[in-house]
C-alpha cells in the first residue's frame, strides 16, 4: 500500500475510532454551524460490507486529492486497522462490489461527471484479494490490455459488452460468480442480455442463458438459476418467468392487465417470489407470488407510500424486513419473531428516532454490520456480535457533523386545490417562526421522491436560518403508480400548482414569512423554480435554477434521455409531443412575467438538461432587459462535481439568498448586485 494512502486512511480510521459521531463536536462549538465545506465534503466511508468469514470489513472511501477517483479499503475486523486499499485507476471510480468469497472481492468500474448523476457503469469488472494482491481485470472492452496503478493482471478476453454483478447469486465452487452481460449496441432498443458464469480468478466466462427481450433485468433464485426477468417500457413493464431447463414465458404484460408486477427476490422455499405490485389507487405493495399457482399474498403495504428496500436475512435466503416510508422511515418486520427482527428491534431501542438496519452478515450469522441513520445523522456503522449481543462502534460516514447541530425533517401533509393529498417535509431552523423559506422541489421528477433521510443541502440551508419545504408533488415516485401518472403532461400545470399550494400552506400555518420566500431546485426542480417565478410573480421573492430545464422542446430534442427507445417513450409519456404546448409550459415563454430575482447555475457539458436551456433562457432575459445572476462552469456536467466548484456554487447560493430573503432582510425589495 502506498505510504500516503495508508497514512490518509489511518488518519481517518483513528479519528473515527476515537469517538462516535454523537460526540463528534464539542459542546463549545454547538452554536457555531458547520462550514459549507463540511456539509459538502464526501462521506469518509460508504457501502460497508462484512467478509463471509467475518475477518475483514470493506468500504468505499474517497480520494480527496483526486475527486474523479476513489478507493476500496479492507479493514481487519479484530484490530480495525487497514489491511489494503485498492485505487480505482485514472479518472475511474470503484462502484458496486461484492465479497465473492472470504478472501476475494469483485468490483464494478464506473465514471461520474456530474454531482446530480449516479456513477455510470463502464461495464468492466475487476477482482483482488483482501490483502490487495492478485488484482485481475475480469471483464470489459480493455480485456488483455488493461493496466493501471493497481498493476492488474490481464484476465479475460476483450468483450464489447457491459457486465454487472448479480448480487443474489451464490458463489459456485468457491470461485464462480454470476454476472449479467449486455453487448454494446447503437440500437436504441438496446441489446438482449445474458447471464454468464464468471471465474473470479482468471476472468473466463460461460454463457448460461439469454434474456427474453432487449434491456431486461434478470433475477436468479437461491440455486443460481435465472427465473424472472423484467422489461418493457417505463410505464408498461413486462414480467417473464421460467423454470430450470425451460424457455421464458410472459407472465404479466401491464399494458393488458393494468397491473405492474416487478420481481424483487426469492423466498426461502425457492418456490415463491417477492414482487412489488401496483394498484388502481394508493401505494404499491410487497407481495409473495407463488410460481406454481400464480397466486399472490400480501406481505406489506404502507398507508400512503411505497415499500422501500428489502433487508436480507443472515443466510441471504429470505428477507426479514422492508423499509417503510410513511413519514419517518422505519422497518416493517416480516417475521417479528425471527432472529434478525428481534436483534434489530432490540438494538433500535438504543437509538430512538433513528433507522437501524442489519446490512451485512458473516456466513455463520455470528457477526453483522449495523447501520444507524436518520434525518440528522448521515450514518454510523457498528459491528454487532449476534451471540454475545454486543455492538462495537466502527466509524461514521461524516464524523465532523454532529447530529445535535442538525435540524429535524418533520413530515407534513396537505391537500391541493383539487383535493389531492400531498406529503412532504418541513425542516425549520432554530428559533421561532415565521422563517424565511426556501421551497425545494426535487428533481426527476417522475419515479423520484423526497424521503426522511439526511440531506446535506437541506441541513446547510437550515443551519443558515432558512426553513426548507420539500413537497412530493403529483408525479413524484414512491406513492403508487396512480399518483405518479397524475403528473404526466402536467409540467407547468397541476404539478406546479401543488408547489404553489404547499407554499401558501406554509404561510397560512405560520411557518413562512410571506415576504421572504425563494424557490430553488435542480434539474426538474430548476424548471419548477423558474416556472414558479413565471406563474406566481407575487409569491416568490427569488428563484434559483440549477441545471434546470427552461425550454421543454430542448429537452425533447437534445437531452441524453432520448438516446434510447425507453427514454423516448418516457419523454413522450410524461411531456407529450405537441411543440406549441411544450413551449407554452416552458419558463422561456413567460420571461415577461418574471419579477423575482434570479440566479441561474449550469454546467457546459450537461447532457441531461443541455446547456442550450441556459443559453435560450438568458438570451430571452437579455432581450427583455431582465436582470439575473449566473454561475457557469464549462467543464462540468449535470451538477457540479469538483469540490471547489461545488463550494463556489453554494457560497454563491447562500450569498444570493441572504441578499434577498436572508434572516436579516427586512422584507424590502433587495437589489441584486450587478
Amino acid at each position: 500500500m502506498p505510504r500516503f494512502i495508508r497514512t490518509a486512511l489511518m488518519a481517518a480510521m483513528v479519528a473515527a475510532c476515537v469517538a462516535p459521531v454523537s460526540a463528534s463536536s464539542t459542546e463549545g462549538a454547538a452554536n457555531t454551524p458547520p462550514s459549507v465545506s463540511d456539509f459538502i465534503r464526501p462521506a469518509e466511508f460508504s457501502d460497508v460490507q462484512l467478509a463471509p468469514d467475518g475477518k475483514h470489513i470493506a468500504a468505499l472511501v474517497p480520494r480527496p486529492d483526486t475527486p474523479y477517483e476513489n478507493m476500496l479499503a479492507v479493514i481487519d475486523t479484530a484490530t480495525a486497522k487497514p489491511v489494503a486499499t485498492v485505487r480505482s485507476g485514472s479518472r475511474t471510480m470503484l462502484g458496486h462490489y461484492v465479497w465473492a468469497n472470504e478472501h476475494r472481492l469483485v468490483v464494478a468500474l464506473a465514471v461520474r461527471t456530474g454531482s446530480l448523476e449516479r456513477p455510470s457503469s463502464t461495464g468492466e469488472l475487476i477482482a483482488f484479494d483482501a490483502d490487495g494482491s492478485r488484482g485481475t481485470y475480469l471483464f470489459g472492452w480493455r480485456g488483455g490490455t488493461y493496466a493501471d496503478s493497481n498493476h492488474m493482471l490481464r484476465g479475460g478476453q476483450a468483450r464489447e459488452a457491459y457486465a454487472s454483478l448479480v448480487d443474489s447469486a451464490p458463489l459456485q465452487e468457491g470461485r464462480y460468480a454470476l454476472v449479467r452481460t449486455e453487448p454494446f449496441t447503437d440500437d436504441p432498443a438496446g441489446s438482449v442480455p445474458s447471464i454468464e458464469r464468471l471465474d473470479v480468478v482468471n476472468g473466463n466466462s460461460k454463457r448460461i442463458i439469454g434474456g427474453p427481450a432487449p434491456d431486461t433485468d434478470i433475477i436468479v433464485d437461491h440455486l443460481g438459476e435465472p427465473r424472472a426477468a423484467l422489461g418493457g417500457t417505463y410505464h408498461q413493464p413486462k414480467l417473464w418467468l421460467r423454470d430450470a431447463g425451460k424457455d421464458w414465458t410472459l407472465f404479466n404484460d401491464s399494458a393488458k392487465t393494468h397491473v405492474s408486477i416487478e420481481p424483487v427476490s426469492f423466498a426461502r422455499d425457492n418456490r415463491r417470489l417477492y414482487v412489488r405490485v401496483t394498484h388502481d389507487e394508493g401505494p404499491r405493495s410487497l407481495e409473495l407470488l407463488d410460481l406454481q399457482t400464480g397466486q399472490r399474498s400480501m406481505v406489506y403495504r404502507g398507508k400512503f407510500s411505497d415499500p422501500g428496500a428489502v433487508l436480507a436475512t443472515a443466510d441471504r435466503q429470505d428477507i426479514y424486513g422492508v423499509i417503510t416510508n410513511d413519514g419517518t422511515r422505519s422497518v416493517h418486520y416480516i417475521d417479528p419473531e425471527g432472529r434478525e427482527a428481534q436483534i434489530s428491534e432490540a438494538v433500535g431501542k438504543s437509538f430512538p428516532g433513528q433507522l437501524v438496519q442489519l446490512t451485512s452478515f458473516s456466513d455463520d450469522g455470528s457477526l453483522a454490520i449495523i447501520q444507524v441513520s436518520s434525518d440528522r445523522n448521515p450514518g454510523d456503522y457498528y459491528l454487532f456480535d449476534l451471540d454475545k449481543k454486543q455492538a462495537r462502534y466502527l466509524f461514521s460516514e461524516r464524523r465532523w457533523l454532529s447530529p445535535k447541530q442538525m435540524h429535524a425533517m418533520t413530515p407534513v401533509e396537505l391537500v391541493a386545490r383539487d383535493g389531492v393529498t400531498l406529503h412532504g417535509f418541513l425542516t425549520e431552523p432554530s428559533g421561532h417562526g415565521p422563517f424565511p423559506l426556501v421551497v425545494l422541489p426535487h428533481g426527476g421528477p417522475h419515479g423520484i421522491a423526497d424521503h426522511w433521510d439526511f440531506d446535506e443541502e437541506t441541513q446547510l440551508l437550515a443551519s443558515r436560518g432558512y426553513a426548507v419545504l420539500q413537497v412530493n408533488y403529483r408525479g413524484s415516485g414512491g406513492f403508487g403508480s396512480h399518483f405518479e401518472a397524475l403528473g404526466y403532461r402536467q409540467w407547468g400545470a397541476a404539478m406546479q400548482d401543488d408547489l404553489t399550494d404547499a407554499t401558501r400552506w406554509a404561510i397560512q400555518e405560520g411557518h413562512a414569512d410571506a415576504q421572504r420566500i425563494c424557490i430553488y431546485g435542480t434539474s426538474y426542480g430548476g424548471y419548477a423554480a423558474l416556472e414558479g417565478a413565471v406563474r406566481e410573480p407575487e409569491l416568490y421573492r427569488c428563484a434559483v435554477g440549477y441545471a434546470g430545464i427552461y425550454d421543454l422542446r430542448i429537452q425533447l430534442d437534445k437531452s441524453d434521455t432520448k438516446r434510447s427507445d425507453s427514454g423516448v417513450d418516457y419523454l413522450k409519456t410524461v411531456l407529450g409531443d405537441d411543440r406549441a404546448e411544450l413551449l407554452r409550459r416552458s419558463p422561456l415563454a413567460g420571461v415577461d412575467r418574471v419579477k423575482a430575482k434570479l440566479l441561474l447555475i449550469h454546467g457546459g457539458l450537461d447532457a441531461r438538461t443541455p446547456y442550450a436551456n441556459f443559453s435560450a433562457f438568458t438570451s430571452a432575459l437579455d432581450k427583455q432587459g431582465k436582470h439575473y445572476e449566473a454561475l457557469t462552469e464549462a467543464q462540468e456536467g449535470h451538477g457540479f462535481f469538483l469540490q471547489e466548484h461545488r463550494l463556489a456554487m453554494y457560497n454563491k447560493l447562500l450569498d444570493f439568498l441572504d441578499r434577498n430573503i436572508g434572516p436579516g432582510n427586512n422584507g424590502a425589495a433587495a437589489s441584486a448586485a450587478p
